[in-house]
């Protein structure tokens, strides 16, 4: 036991001490000074103005429950931190622990930044905006701690964030109800994660590295409980036979997912080991679409020439997008729209639109959206339904989000987070080094890549920091963007032809010459070819080997192409 101690707001703190009070404050609770400290909450709130104004992607430290920084050896414990901008905050800090403590209603509920040796144990992290969130924080360990009900107010949401952490160890935490993600990996390497409840998120889970984090326990073969995982345990070991997905890049799994909640505590004997690393798919069959002169063209990357994929009186077409089930394309056209299933032929009625801009499909699966300088139109293709938003920006290009309704949006000024649920509102833009020339989203969601108009860079933006955290220097002035399916090459056109640049390494891997402008490009699924739409001298589709970059083949079009796609089954 430590001393009893009366305390009082933006209190400074230099003094194990048992706090004696609860406290309603303006500010900050209180500042932790030293090293080797314990303040022990007795069981009291502090309670803070409110979580303030977003200010991600920084910290928000208008208020904070307890604010420590640049020490070690420090415990907080027992008691509830409510209503702040953060409720814990530690910055710089070595071997400390928080250990029994509420932290409900503010922005972020505890921010671990640039740390190492943290221990987060028997906490409950709930009803925030953002949950438990490490930023470049590594050897840390998350235990026994409940993750739940964490608010949308995106961004946000999510029960645990992780990014640029590595060596952290994450067990025996319920992660419950969030309302956006409930794990969130980015860029966070070399962690161990099981014996955790992962219970209706939405989605569940997202790692963007491939092959770093372990989603078990080596030892002894146990994995999580995922809620929606679809498999059976028919040996009765509570372990699942079949592998469980991890959202993202790598096709990572957890291979020893559990069958029930808090399934270790029930397990009686070792994990019956079914696990085998998943055959390669079979190669997804590969239609290109292209625009070209306003029709739009449809061939095999084998045909000796395109076919018409909408009617004759079809001719007019200025826009084209793939749906989310990648077989889908929409057609955009004298402000109506079709939507076109590549394999079967069907074509819906089409819907009639008000907004002339550029067209996406969201991520519902089932709206289409068109963003101008006139506002924003998403019309329902499955009921009609159109609705409206406002805005007034000039867009180049759009990446729908991962997020429901949210929206990238290129522009002269940068890139425009364009919130759909907030009535079109645009808090915020994120800025890069200049106007983009091109745009593309990885697949997985959590990287953009923007060419810069007159320069050769490509500015590297990841959407959860809203931010450029990475620059890759080209040799050319880019005109158009991919990326492999494995996000690990990105395919840069120019007027000169494309180049094949390594991501990780940021080095030319390969490249290509064309007589023709490249107009625009498109991945295989299979990440076998490369498809590159020629303007100018040539108007044609180069088919090349990816990534190597040679001419397989050549298709020969009418006219110019101005987009193409890839549609796959």
């Amino acid at each position: 036991m430590f001393p009893s101690r009366e305390g009082r707001c933006a209190m400074r703190v230099s003094e194990s001490f048992t706090l004696a009070n609860d406290m309603t404050c303006q500010g900050d609770g209180m500042v932790i000074d030293v090293d080797n400290i314990t303040v022990d909450l007795g069981g009291h709130a502090l309670t803070g103005p409110g979580m303030g104004p977003q200010t991600w992607p920084l910290p928000q430290l208008d208020s904070v429950g307890v604010r420590v920084g640049g020490h070690t050896g420090v415990t907080i414990r027992n008691g509830k931190t409510i209503g702040f901008s953060t409720g814990i905050y530690f910055i710089d800090m070595e071997s400390s622990t928080i250990e029994n403590v509420t932290t409900q209603r503010n922005r972020f509920g505890f921010y671990i930044h640039a740390s190492k040796k943290i221990t987060v144990r028997a906490s409950d992290v709930e009803f925030n905006i953002y949950g438990l969130h490490l930023q470049n924080s590594d050897d840390s360990l998350l235990q026994g701690n409940l993750l739940a009900r964490q608010t949308y107010n995106s961004p946000g949401g999510y029960g645990l964030y992780m990014y640029a952490s590595k060596g952290n160890r994450v067990i025996e935490n319920t992660i419950d109800s969030n309302i956006n993600w409930g794990i969130w990996f980015s860029d966070a390497k070399e962690n161990v994660i099981f014996h955790n409840n992962v219970v209706g998120n939405n989605p569940q889970v997202s790692d963007n590295t491939e092959g770093s984090n372990i989603w078990y326990d080596a030892q002894t073969k146990e994995g999580n409980y995922w809620a929606d995982y679809k498999g059976k345990d028919a040996d009765g070991d509570h372990v699942g036979d079949t592998p469980y997905p991890i959202l993202g890049p790598g096709g990572m799994v957890d291979p020893y997912p559990f069958v029930e909640k808090d399934g270790w505590t029930k397990k009686r004997r070792a994990t019956i080991d079914h696990y085998e690393p998943a055959a390669p798919r079979p190669p997804r069959g590969v239609t290109i679409v292209a625009l070209a002169g306003g029709a739009v063209k449809a061939m095999r990357p084998d045909a000796s020439q395109p076919g018409d994929l909408l009617a004759g009186d079809s001719r007019n077409v200025t826009q084209i997008a793939l749906g989310t089930d990648e077989r889908t394309v929409y057609s955009y056209t004298d402000r109506f729209v079709v939507a076109q299933d590549i394999v079967t032929g069907n074509a819906t009625t089409k819907r009639s639109l008000t907004v002339d801009g550029v067209v996406a499909a969201n991520r519902d699966g089932h709206s289409l959206m068109v963003v101008g300088p006139s506002g924003v139109e998403q019309i329902d293709l499955e009921t009609g339904q159109n609705e409206y938003f406002d805005y007034h920006g000039r867009p180049e290009a759009l990446a729908p989000s991962y997020k429901h309704n949210h929206v990238f949006v290129a522009t002269s000024r940068g890139i425009d987070l364009l919130y759909l649920n907030l009535g079109g509102r645009t808090p915020y833009t994120i800025p890069l080094d200049g106007p983009p020339a091109a745009m593309a989203m990885a697949g997985s969601g959590t990287r953009i890549y923007a060419a810069i108009a007159g320069m050769r860079i490509i500015d590297v933006v990841d959407t959860e920091q809203y931010a450029v955290t990475d620059r890759i220097t080209i040799d050319v002035q880019a005109t158009s963007l991919a990326i492999s399916p494995r996000e690990d090459i990105l395919y840069v056109g120019s007027g000169n032809g494309v180049e094949a640049v390594a991501i990780r390494e940021k080095k030319l891997a390969s490249s290509a010459a064309f007589l023709g402008s490249v107009a625009d490009l498109a991945v295989s699924p299979n990440g076998d070819q490369l498809y590159v739409a020629l303007a100018g001298l040539t108007h044609a589709i180069a088919v090349l080997d990816a990534p190597r970059l040679r001419v397989a083949h050549v298709i020969e079009l009418d006219n110019d192409p101005s987009r193409i796609l890839v549609a796959s089954y």
